[in-house]
């Protein structure tokens, strides 16, 4: 992860902490990034809010659709074969994939995604993969039931709209490709989450309990029926 830190910062990308070695305990030493994790935003920071769901501004979508690219064609020139990574590799290998885009890895400041931090999860993959991912977790992607609990919008054509900025700030059209490649990490996180609650961890054993990964199995389900209208709408 050292390494990786080291050559974005070499290749000139600022949004991410830069690696200052190891400490006398062998830990990795990282600088401090200074901003509010997207975790715990400021009110400013987003739209509605209800029941812990968000609407974020759209102009962090676009500043997080820039971020993003400016990341990937930095790490586009990583030398990564030969390593071990935490992650499988994902095939076609277009540049290191973050793996983990989702807002509490993000900082801002001044009310815009600046920085991508918690590195542990890097891997080669497919640009679509982080894409993907940041969609489902930024537009959001969740069904109008799942919407209207929550007293946000439900439209599919605003989701459609929102998608759009976002990709369009990375520098690519809206392809249901991006979609279906989010359904398949999606569906890869949920596959971890079972298998934690089979191997008896209680967090997760909680959250099935509560219903949260069939709730999850529902998204995934609606997103995959709606796919096409949420590129075209």
């Amino acid at each position: 992860m050292l390494d990786l830190l080291r050559h974005l910062e070499r290749e000139g990308f600022g949004g991410a902490p830069r690696a200052l070695g190891f400490d006398d305990r062998g830990r990795e030493v990282l600088t401090f990034v200074d901003g509010r994790s997207g975790a715990r935003p400021a009110e400013t920071d987003v739209g509605p809010v209800r029941e812990g769901h968000r609407v974020w501004r759209d102009d962090v979508l676009v500043h997080l659709g820039g971020l993003l690219r400016a990341y990937h064609d930095a790490a586009a020139t990583f030398p990564w074969t030969g390593r071990e990574w935490q992650l499988e590799v994902r095939r076609p290998v277009e540049t290191i994939c973050h793996n983990d885009l989702s807002p509490g890895n993000v900082v801002f400041r001044a009310g815009v995604p600046v920085a991508l931090i918690d590195w542990e999860s890097a891997a080669p993959g497919p640009r679509a993969w982080d894409l993907g991912y940041a969609a489902w977790n930024w537009v959001p992607f969740s069904s109008e039931e799942r919407c209207r609990a929550a007293g946000l919008p439900t439209s599919i054509a605003e989701k459609a709209r929102r998608f759009r900025l976002l990709v369009d700030a990375y520098g690519v059209e809206a392809d249901v490709g991006i979609l279906r490649t989010g359904i398949e990490r999606m569906r890869q996180y949920l596959d971890h989450l079972w298998t934690l609650v089979a191997e008896g961890s209680e967090w997760e054993v909680r959250l099935a309990r509560r219903g949260v990964l069939d709730e999850l199995a529902h998204e995934i389900a609606w997103v995959e029926d709606h796919a096409v209208a949420l590129v075209e709408s």
